[in-house]
């Protein structure tokens, strides 16, 4: 963590509690066509950069104050359920411990291999899902899957796979090349993958396939696919405001 005084932390906190409000309520790409319960938005990579600059205590209130205030000031037609405020709120928590296991990695390319391994091993989660399923139950009523969709789909999963890998690679390459990067890029990058994947993949399909009656599997590789997408994005934010708020407090000799 950056060391910072508590007057500071407080204010830290607050700043990026409006920050996750209108990343997630505002600045969010949600409502997609058949996966309308997921949304791609940057309001997470805020909740983990709490977690990883000011520690778990400061992660987890950015992260349950931004679901409950976000809900008060945008409301969706939802009323504030607490389990969700706590998985928000666990969001925060998280990654501050993800991020310490995984910096016990000192070589970079272990780090690589791992963050592989896992982003290969959720395709292949997915594949087995399309290969064994026909059909998904969707707002209570059932849709069959073609041999085409299953095929299209993957194809598309396979894709985002090879982005994803190719895009934290090359953020990688970029902020070495500066010599200016406060945190590991690959472990942010990991810490980001196992934190999402536990709080948002496991534990909030089984909320949302409850809440909105969808198959569970179904929303659960949705939210897989999601994470393809929002992985490199948060790596490059957090690893980019980290350092740049390192920079700030350096300069001003805080």
């Amino acid at each position: 963590m950056i060391k910072l005084s508590q007057i500071q932390k407080i204010t830290m906190a607050a700043v990026m509690i409006v920050l996750t409000i209108i990343f997630t309520r505002l600045l969010s790409i949600q409502n997609i066509p058949v996966i309308p319960f997921v949304r791609i938005s940057l309001g997470p990579a805020v909740v983990i950069l709490a977690s990883l600059i000011l520690g778990p205590i400061y992660g987890g209130i950015v992260g349950g104050a931004a679901d409950i205030l976000g809900i008060v000031l945008f409301p969706n037609g939802f009323d504030i359920n607490p389990i969700l405020t706590i998985v928000y709120a666990a969001s925060g928590v998280l990654p501050f411990f993800v991020y310490k296991l995984f910096s016990l990695i000192k070589k970079e390319k272990i780090s690589l291999i791992l963050l592989n391994v896992i982003f290969f091993s959720l395709f292949v989660v997915t594949l087995l899902f399309f290969i064994f399923n026909s059909s998904i139950v969707l707002y209570g009523k059932t849709y069959n899957f073609l041999p085409w969709h299953k095929i299209l789909i993957l194809s598309f999963i396979f894709i985002f796979t090879f982005l994803s890998l190719l895009a934290i690679y090359f953020i990688n390459k970029s902020f070495k090349k500066k010599n200016e990067q406060y945190l590991n890029v690959y472990v942010i990058a990991l810490t980001s993958l196992i934190s999402e994947f536990i709080i948002k993949t496991i534990i909030n399909s089984f909320v949302k396939s409850a809440m909105f009656e969808v198959d569970l599997l179904y929303i659960f590789m949705s939210e897989v696919l999601v994470l393809f997408i929002n992985i490199p994005l948060y790596t490059y934010f957090v690893t980019y405001l980290s350092t740049l708020l390192k920079k700030i407090i350096h300069s001003k000799g805080l």
